[in-house]
């Protein structure tokens, strides 16, 4: 297909509105779980780009602890909270990552300013082969970077593998994404650039073609070039460089293709631009193929020439129709559009391999929605197969509804709530509940019963349930609680459903608690029948007002590393009518509180999986400043 030069306004407008108002799914590049193009392709020793997965996962708040971890040897998942203000220093202000990082902002409001990141060992014009050192699997996502002294994100030294991802990027001193001195295999997907010049330079000078020719391949879809003036990009010696399905609205020019280099431009929605493509520009020629990009009072067409190695001969890729681009990358590019809690990797009994199922995924695999009404939440949580359900505000339901297998349900952003009622798993398996806030359920919050297993609650927040806020009963088994705010709830968390219920549940009932923060809460942190082991471990106990942790009908429960304040009853042995279970206690503090129970001996977790028990005098401070929605 050819160029559409739209020239109408009218047009426009039809255009746009019918783009905001169909409801069919968004783009499935919008949330995808690892990148689409050249940083998804196996390369260099690097299959795809997994930034710090498998790593310890951290938050970090301030200067010193973002620049610690950024720079430390192996994988780590670092997250973002709120703002961070980085020092100019000796270095210009560009403080570098070292290979296999994720860095991704929490919620909508992770900030980094006043410095930039530099991805790449330090420029040396001798090397012109990929060292085998070069910084590598670096993933930067859900992040606000403005007011740099030089570039807001620099790529340099061959360093490849590199997914820039779902950014707001503003005002910089240079670039905004430069990438440049043979790196490679790069891909800038759904970030917002506004409020900037020299926005994206790929390819350092016209003189630098022995560290750039045969390199330099990127790929530049669903982002948002909102008045960010030139350079988007500008292209020197690098092909392929894809560029498709971004919004270029308002600028000098769009992309510049020179010194030989080769683009693909595809499925683009220029704007106002003054050239959107280029091959005449400064130095030699570039090469540019152009096909289905709509171009809206532009005063020029897009320049081509040549023919350029298509990027299909790399890697899979479904274009969007260019219609539907403004609709699509402005709800969709920037920060707060993506699922950050995703960042973490599960742990304790949910993350073991049983009955089948090899940890748990969720929807891993399965589409992406987004449910922002009752009608849609109700109907994908019953829908068969994997899903991946991205809750978006507040959405009321009534009573317990059941949630089929293999979903990830998690909140967009700080605001999702559910209110009202409950999830319900009967017969569920591989499910992840995780950044929502559940409130006034008429019955339990979460309810994860009738031989369901391989469930994982994590990162919510819990208030104003009628009963549990989280139950697991009747032969459940491997489920993970971590994270979780509970703020005064009653009837907190119940594991196992009575006292004759032994038949259903010996046997069963292996949870995992850990790193919640029971603020406030009565009872019930948890109450266990039946259930070995039940591993209790780093959690905040504060004002606590009836007792903890309550072992019941001969379950073996393992209390450890967790901090009591203020609890009459830290540990009870026998509760009410119920006959009397086992607790060891290891490693706990008391502050203000009363003598825990102890009897028995209990199956240790480690028999089932490996974990690192924090030193019980941090947890005050990690818990409440981690707990709950991301």
């Amino acid at each position: 297909m050819g160029e559409l030069a739209v020239r109408s306004r009218r047009l426009l407008a039809v255009l746009v509105f019918g783009a905001l108002v169909v409801t069919a799914p968004p783009s499935s590049a919008a949330v995808a779980d690892g990148p689409v193009g050249f940083a998804g392709v196996d390369a260099l020793g690097q299959n795809g780009t997994t930034g710090g997965a498998g790593g310890p996962v951290v938050t970090v708040t301030t200067a010193a602890g973002f620049l610690d971890h950024i720079a430390r040897p192996g994988p780590y998942v670092i997250q973002v909270a709120g703002t961070i203000t980085l020092p100019t220093g000796s270095t210009d202000g560009m403080h570098s990552v070292a290979s296999d990082k994720t860095i991704i902002g929490l919620g909508s409001d992770a900030r980094l300013v006043g410095g930039g990141l530099n991805i790449g060992l330090p420029v040396d014009d001798d090397v012109t082969t990929p060292p085998s050192d070069a910084v590598h699997n670096v993933i930067i996502r859900n992040l606000s970077l403005s007011g740099a002294t030089d570039d807001l994100i620099n790529v340099q030294m061959f360093s490849h593998h590199i997914w820039i991802d779902h950014n707001d990027l503003s005002n910089g001193d240079d670039g905004a994404v430069d990438i440049k001195r043979g790196s490679d295999f790069v891909t800038v997907s759904w970030n917002r650039f506004h409020d900037h010049d020299k926005t994206m330079l790929l390819g350092h000078d016209d003189d630098n073609g022995a560290q750039d020719i045969g390199r330099l391949r990127v790929t530049y879809h669903h982002n948002f070039f909102d008045g960010s003036d030139q350079r988007n990009p500008r292209v020197r010696f690098a092909e392929s460089v894809h560029v498709y399905n971004n919004y270029y609205r308002d600028l000098s020019y769009g992309i510049a293709s020179t010194m030989n280099a080769g683009v693909v431009a595809e499925g683009n929605y220029f704007d106002t631009v003054n050239n959107p493509g280029r091959v005449e520009f400064s130095g030699e020629l570039g090469r540019m193929v152009a096909r289905d990009n709509i171009l809206v009072d532009c005063n020029h067409e897009i320049e081509t020439r040549g023919t350029v190695t298509e990027p299909g001969t790399y890697y899979s890729y479904t274009a969007d129709p260019a219609a539907n681009v403004p609709g699509i990358v402005q709800a969709g590019a920037g920060v707060g559009r993506i699922a950050t809690a995703a960042a973490a990797t599960v742990d304790g009994f949910a993350g073991v391999n049983a009955l089948g199922q090899n940890g748990t995924t969720g929807g891993a695999g399965g589409q992406v929605v987004t449910a922002s009404t009752t009608s849609e939440l109700l109907q994908y949580i019953d829908t068969i197969g994997p899903l991946t359900i991205q809750v978006s505000g507040r959405i009321a339901i009534e009573s317990k509804q059941g949630v089929r297998p293999n979903k990830t349900i998690i909140g967009l952003g700080s605001s999702a709530e559910i209110t009202g009622g409950g999830l319900d798993f009967h017969r569920s398996s591989n499910v992840i509940v995780r950044n929502i806030r559940f409130t006034a359920a008429e019955d339990d919050a979460i309810n994860v019963g009738k031989e369901s297993h391989h469930i994982w609650i994590d990162h919510n927040e819990f208030s104003g349930p009628a009963d549990g806020a989280i139950d697991v009963v009747r032969g459940a088994d491997y489920v993970t609680i971590s994270w979780n705010w509970f703020q005064g709830t009653d009837k907190t968390m119940l594991i196992g459903h009575s006292d004759g219920n032994a038949s259903e549940d010996t046997g069963h009932l292996k949870v995992t608690i850990h790193h919640n923060f029971f603020d406030g809460s009565a009872q019930r942190h948890p109450r266990v029948r039946f259930g070995e082991p039940v591993h209790v471990y780093n959690n905040y106990y504060r004002a606590t007002s009836a007792y903890g942790v309550a072992t019941t009908m001969n379950a073996g429960v393992l209390v450890e590393g967790n901090y009591f304040e203020t609890v009459p009853q830290p540990i009870v042995v026998g509760y009410a009518d119920s006959g009397p279970g086992r607790a060891v206690e290891r490693n706990n503090i008391y502050t203000g509180s009363g003598v825990p129970q102890t009897a028995g001996s209990v199956v240790e977790p480690s028999t089932y999986y490996a974990y690192t028990v924090d030193s019980p005098a941090t947890i005050p401070t990690t818990v409440p400043s981690g707990a709950g929605r991301l």
